[in-house]
């Protein structure tokens, strides 16, 4: 929050994962908002099966295909200053930690799986993640998946704990092309196109008539 009276509350982004088994919902929220965030969009290829000719120059096989990147630091500092029990004694291992378990299948699965193996069950379907959602700008949340994480570790306390650290994201936004109906991600993505929709109506577009686009385009060429 912005120390200057009247200042608009400052609000901060997160990772929050629904675990498909319907327990209550985590949030990973950013300590500081990053300075910057880089998102690439890419049309979406038609599906392989699909043959494609001239008639389909125009056409959207789906929602684009987007890259968000992003930086995220994390500091002790000020949970150190008010003597703050769990940062004196792991510093920011558990905000670290519940970032990189968003990458890991549970524990408890594993051992199950394991123990299904060795009673010789033939096939062990991957465990099913959690629907991990990006809380982020006007969109609200849009669902995600977590491509990867590059941690920087910068500063340890005496029992080496890390007290400074910057997270690299990787998320890839997951679309209505990538979730079946079901998943309460598809609702949330089309929530998402709608807002963007409804922002670029506001964006002060002109309408060309067609003729005069036909006239432009053979000026060009001319």
């Amino acid at each position: 929050m912005s120390g200057f009276a009247g200042s608009p509350r400052t609000l901060r982004g997160a990772l929050v994962t629904v675990p498909a088994t319907g327990s209550l919902a985590q949030a990973v929220v950013f300590q500081y908002n990053p300075d910057a965030v880089s998102r690439s969009l890419k049309p979406r290829a038609a599906p392989s099966e699909q043959h494609v000719g001239p008639a389909d120059a125009h056409r959207v096989w789906g929602a684009p295909v987007e890259t968000i990147t992003m930086s995220v630091e994390l500091d002790a500092t000020d949970q150190l200053e008010v003597v703050d029990p769990v940062a004196a004694r792991s510093g920011i291992a558990p905000q670290l930690a519940a970032l990189e378990l968003l990458l890991y299948p549970p524990s408890s699965l594993v051992v199950m799986n394991a123990a299904l193996l060795q009673l010789g069950t033939i096939e062990i379907l991957p465990a099913e993640g959690p629907l991990t959602l990006l809380v982020w700008g006007p969109g609200g949340a849009v669902p995600v998946r977590l491509d990867g994480l590059t941690i920087s570790e910068q500063a340890f306390s005496p029992s080496l704990s890390p007290l400074r650290a910057s997270v690299d994201l990787s998320l890839q936004v997951l679309s209505y092309n990538d979730l079946p109906v079901s998943d309460p991600g598809h609702a949330l993505f089309l929530a998402h196109q709608v807002v963007k929709e409804a922002l670029a109506t506001q964006a002060g577009r002109v309408s060309v008539p067609m003729t005069t686009a036909a006239t432009a385009s053979g000026l060009a060429v001319g």
